[in-house]
């Protein structure tokens, strides 16, 4: 997985994947409008089209990924727009989890890639503060793709992993959002 999003590095912030970040980082602050005492863990963040936005409403954030292409892409973003309070790692953190915990973690469009859920949902539960929130972009689930989520399984794993104050909605639909196929973006929070 991981040469395959070094490979992609240089172009994945095409017009589609841009506008779903935006969709998705538009949809937290309007959830979170004060985000200026939070830390931030973007976990598969890529180039940076969630993480970058939000590093000038947040106390810092950090974002992490496998791929160390698509982290220079984000460097290089966030060099040009001079910002701060942003931190970098190149880490599989279901191997190498970090000490510290967050006020919120986004998953963007990550979590169908991840093998094992439940551990996952434990990592993320781990590195939330009390209190903390967790916000999962994903797709849902096709009769013609074995990759993304039944909404309503993906929220009783959340309250099985220890959520709660679980909520769901559908950001946006296309008849070829998804490797050519319909599907839908939607956005799950769920509370520490």
């Amino acid at each position: 997985m991981e040469e395959h999003f070094n490979h992609r590095a240089e172009s994945f912030d095409s017009p589609k994947n841009t506008f779903l970040a935006q969709l998705v980082y538009q949809q937290i602050k309007k959830q979170i409008p004060d985000l200026s005492g939070k830390t931030v863990l973007d976990f598969g963040g890529g180039t940076g089209l969630i993480a970058l936005p939000l590093v000038k409403d947040a106390k810092s954030v950090t974002l992490v990924d496998i791929a160390d292409k698509m982290l220079d892409q984000a460097r290089i973003k966030a060099k040009k727009q001079e910002l701060q309070n942003l931190t970098f790692l190149c880490r599989d953190l279901l191997a190498e989890p970090l000490e510290e915990t967050f006020d919120l973690i986004i998953v963007s469009r990550v979590l169908h890639h991840m093998p094992d859920l439940d551990k996952t949902l434990a990592l993320f539960h781990r590195h939330l503060k009390g209190q903390g929130q967790l916000f999962i972009a994903d797709y849902t689930k096709t009769s013609k793709s074995h990759h993304g989520f039944i909404i309503a399984d993906l929220e009783e794993d959340l309250r099985q992993g220890g959520f709660s104050d679980i909520k769901s909605q559908i950001l946006y639909s296309s008849d070829h959002l998804f490797l050519g196929n319909p599907s839908q973006l939607f956005l799950t929070s769920a509370k520490k």
